[in-house]
């Protein structure tokens, strides 16, 4: 939700974007969606917006997934596959004047391997680290969790929703449920977390679509945020890099990339 102009902008946004993993989603909150007391043969009760948009997102987290976030002046694009531990994020910034800052991001198994070659000090080499050895919360893990997609922390979030027809929905967040976002961003909004309108879409399969968190309509100096999602017949294609391409992911840096 901040600018490229942010402090630590990639890992504020790559944050908000994992909506990686765990979250305040159905993996934690389910539905009951027991018909309600009659006769062995009424109708069940048909399931509301918000908890097609939860069943949505569960079907997410199925197979391989490619999820895409834009806000303005920030696109990461993460490719998962999490049968077999494989996972890629690469991420854009604009910075100030037409410089772009870049950052890609390797998963195998737990081996993250981390290369920012747009930034001076960093190097060209891939710096890699154990999961173990990250921070907790970092957006560094792509597999934290169930919810790799982040599409169930997000519809967790969601505290009222309604279907224009189709696929289409809308309705009202509540991003303080969010266990995944970063909390400087919450700071932000402060009571207005509470309230932030969206949009979603699902695809003709039920799963998640899109959704688009309004930001600019509670805070107009922010703009909106968009997480695209689609599926991949195929694997993701990553492999280690070379021994030779690789150093150490400083500490000092690893606890800079906290969320």
């Amino acid at each position: 939700m901040r600018t490229a102009r942010s402090a630590v902008p990639v890992f504020v946004l790559t944050a908000a974007m994992s909506l990686p993993a765990a979250g305040c989603g159905i993996g934690t909150r389910p539905v009951d969606r027991a018909a309600p007391p009659g006769p062995a043969t009424s109708t069940p009760a048909q399931a509301s917006p918000t908890e097609k948009l939860a069943d949505a997102a569960a079907k997410t987290n199925q197979g391989v997934i490619t999820v895409v976030m834009r806000a303005p002046g920030v696109v990461t694009d993460t490719r998962l596959d999490p049968a077999a531990r494989k996972g890629t994020m690469s991420i854009s910034i604009e910075g100030p004047g037409e410089e772009v800052v870049r950052a890609d991001l390797i998963q195998i198994d737990t081996d993250v391997y981390l290369r920012m070659p747009d930034l001076p000090g960093a190097g060209k080499k891939w710096m890699h680290s154990r999961v173990s050895d990250l921070p907790a919360g970092s957006p560094l893990h792509l597999f934290r969790g169930a919810d790799h997609s982040g599409a169930a922390d997000l519809a967790g979030c969601v505290v009222s929703a309604t279907r224009k027809g189709g696929h289409d929905y809308v309705g009202m967040m509540d991003l303080t449920r969010s266990r995944t976002l970063n909390r400087g961003v919450l700071d932000e909004l402060g009571p207005l977390a509470r309230a932030v309108p969206f949009s979603a879409r699902t695809s003709r399969g039920g799963d998640l679509h899109e959704i688009s968190i309004d930001v600019p309509s509670v805070l107009p100096e922010h703009g909106r945020i968009t997480y695209g999602y689609s599926r991949s017949d195929g694997g993701v294609d990553a492999e280690r890099p070379a021994p030779a391409d690789v150093t150490e992911l400083p500490g000092s840096l690893a606890d800079r990339l906290e969320v």
